[in-house]
């Protein structure tokens, strides 16, 4: 069972005149695995901070920003997402490739020929 703690909220209108709403207390009692609550508050304890206290900063952020503060979304939504990402990603570093003059493509035989080469030279052959 977790309780939101009762707060005092200051507001300052438009003419500037302060007023004082005071919110009541509400208990809200959430199903969760076991696991899932331990890990959260572990997580939640290595930032100094308790699982009400998580629970309410969520509850008001999404009062405020009038949505869920973070993105959901399907396992293969997220996969394509990536699968997009990594694609771009190749397509970035090939063009950086074909624009840097000192790239040079052989094939594998292209380079043993020039090894060849090379080793011929130095030998005077």
């Amino acid at each position: 069972m977790l309780t939101i703690c009762t707060r005092q909220v200051y507001n300052i209108n438009m003419k500037g005149v302060e007023s004082t709403m005071s919110s009541a207390t509400a208990r809200i009692s959430v199903n969760v695995d076991g696991e899932v609550k331990q890990k959260a508050q572990s997580v939640l304890s290595e930032i100094g901070m308790d699982l009400t206290t998580a629970i309410d900063l969520l509850l008001r952020t999404i009062v405020r920003e009038e949505r869920i503060p973070f993105e959901l979304r399907t396992e293969r939504s997220y996969r394509e997402e990536l699968h997009k990402q990594y694609i771009q990603m190749e397509l970035d570093r090939a063009k950086v490739e074909a624009a840097d003059s000192k790239t040079i493509r052989l094939s594998h035989s292209e380079v043993l020929e020039k090894l060849r080469q090379q080793k011929a030279a130095r030998h005077g052959l």
